[in-house]
């Protein structure tokens, strides 16, 4: 899905609380699925079973798994076809075995929560450096290229254009929350914007009590102290 990719994109230019755990290379010709497989690109190992609660009150139960590079939450129908999840406005969350998600723009995993305050990940697959080949098949960095239009048509796995070899890395963005559930990349500014009032309180925690803010223990005693201030 472009919108995810882009999304993700973005988030990554502005928030510096993520971790890199991998990288893939893709070369031209072939495709994300054949490269990286299903047990990367999805979240677990096999579609699990879980609950999706909508604001309506209304719950659907199926089995479930998360795409890591386009997005999308997607289940198994009753025929055993795979389908993804829509009208993404109308969830008020979802849980899959002991995991809960929320939507905000992306699906974000839940890590820890009080009555204030939430603390959560989003674990996804993104582009990299995308090289163009050269007259004599050399590689050569194209750093102008849009990479969100080379992975997705709509939610199917295409391969990429003949002439491009792209680089993929599986990263971490943490993410803070509120009581409404709005979540946004876990930076100084997005929690300034998020708990106005605590402001000043905030920067002397962090001050004082040297919070990472792309370290994911150091977010959590940032989220007990905004509970209790």
């Amino acid at each position: 899905m472009k919108i995810f990719l882009i999304t993700v994109s973005v988030l990554l230019i502005g928030a510096h609380s993520y971790a890199q755990h991998g990288q893939w290379t893709v070369k031209a010709g072939e495709s994300i699925k054949e490269v990286l497989g299903d047990s990367i690109i999805f979240q677990y190992p096999q579609f699990m079973p879980g609950s999706v609660y909508f604001k309506d009150k209304t719950v659907s139960i199926a089995r479930f798994n998360l795409n890591l590079v386009n997005g999308e939450m997607q289940f198994i129908d009753p025929s055993e076809d795979t389908m993804t999840v829509d009208n993404e406005g109308t969830i008020q969350y979802i849980i899959i075995q002991t995991d809960t998600f929320y939507y905000d723009k992306v699906y974000v995993d839940l890590i820890h929560s009080n009555a204030i305050a939430k603390l959560a990940k989003v674990v996804a697959i993104v582009p990299g450096d995308i090289q163009k080949v050269g007259g004599y098949e050399q590689p050569s960095s194209v750093s102008s290229i849009n990479s969100s239009s080379y992975f997705y048509n709509g939610s199917q796995v295409v391969k990429l254009k003949e002439d491009k070899i792209i680089t993929l890395h599986k990263r971490t963005i943490y993410f803070i929350g509120n009581n409404f559930n709005h979540f946004l990349p876990a930076n100084k500014k997005n929690i300034h914007s998020m708990f106005t009032k605590q402001h000043m309180a905030i920067d002397n925690f962090i001050k004082e009590n040297k919070i990472v803010l792309d370290k994911e223990s150091d977010l959590l005693k940032l989220i007990d102290f905004l509970e209790k201030g």
